[in-house]
C-alpha cells in the first residue's frame, strides 16, 4: 500500500512539473496559444497603435502590449537594433526579430513561419491605408527588412 501511495505522489508531482514546463513554453494572449510571443511596445498617446492591435486581434495574431514612454520606446528600438530610417509609431518583437510599424499580418506570419536570416522587418512611417491606419492605400505597401549585414531591402509587397 505504501508503495502505491508513493507512486501516486511521484506521478502527481511529475504531472505538476510537466504542466508547469508546458505553461512556461506557451503564452495565452488571446483565445489562441502560441510558442511565439509577439510583444508590442507603444506609448499611451498613439490612437493608431490601438487600431493596429485591433487589426492583429481580428487577424488571429496573439500579442501582448507594453505601454512605455517615448524615451523607453527609443531605448527598446536601440536594444532591438531598429535603424532610425525604419521607425514608425510602435515597435514589436518576436523571437529574435523586431517588427516596426503597421506591418501586415501576412508579413508577420511569413516572418515567424519561415524564420529568415534577418534582424527584423518594418513598415516605416505611418502610411495611409496600412493596417491600423486610416486613409486609403494608394500603392502596394512596402515591407522592408534589415539584413544581418546592415543593408535594408524591400522584403515583400502587400
Amino acid at each position: 500500500m505504501r508503495g502505491k501511495i508513493i507512486g501516486l505522489v511521484v506521478f502527481a508531482a511529475a504531472a505538476v512539473l510537466v504542466t508547469m514546463a508546458v505553461n512556461s513554453w506557451t503564452v495565452n494572449t488571446s483565445t489562441t496559444e502560441t510558442t511565439v510571443q509577439l510583444t508590442i511596445y507603444r506609448t499611451e498617446q498613439c490612437p493608431c497603435c490601438k487600431e493596429y492591435e485591433a487589426y492583429l486581434r481580428n487577424s488571429g495574431i496573439p500579442f501582448r502590449t507594453v505601454v512605455v514612454s517615448g524615451v523607453e520606446l527609443e531605448n527598446v528600438r536601440k536594444k532591438l537594433g531598429v535603424p532610425r530610417e525604419l521607425y514608425s509609431c510602435h515597435t514589436a518583437s518576436a523571437m529574435q526579430y523586431f517588427i516596426e510599424g503597421h506591418t501586415p499580418a501576412e508579413a508577420l506570419k511569413k516572418l515567424l513561419e519561415e524564420k529568415p536570416l534577418l534582424k527584423g522587418i518594418a513598415v516605416p512611417g505611418m502610411p495611409p491605408g496600412s493596417p491600423g491606419m486610416g486613409g486609403v492605400k494608394t500603392e502596394p505597401l512596402k515591407i522592408y527588412a534589415l539584413k544581418p549585414d546592415g543593408n535594408i531591402v524591400v522584403w515583400m509587397m502587400s
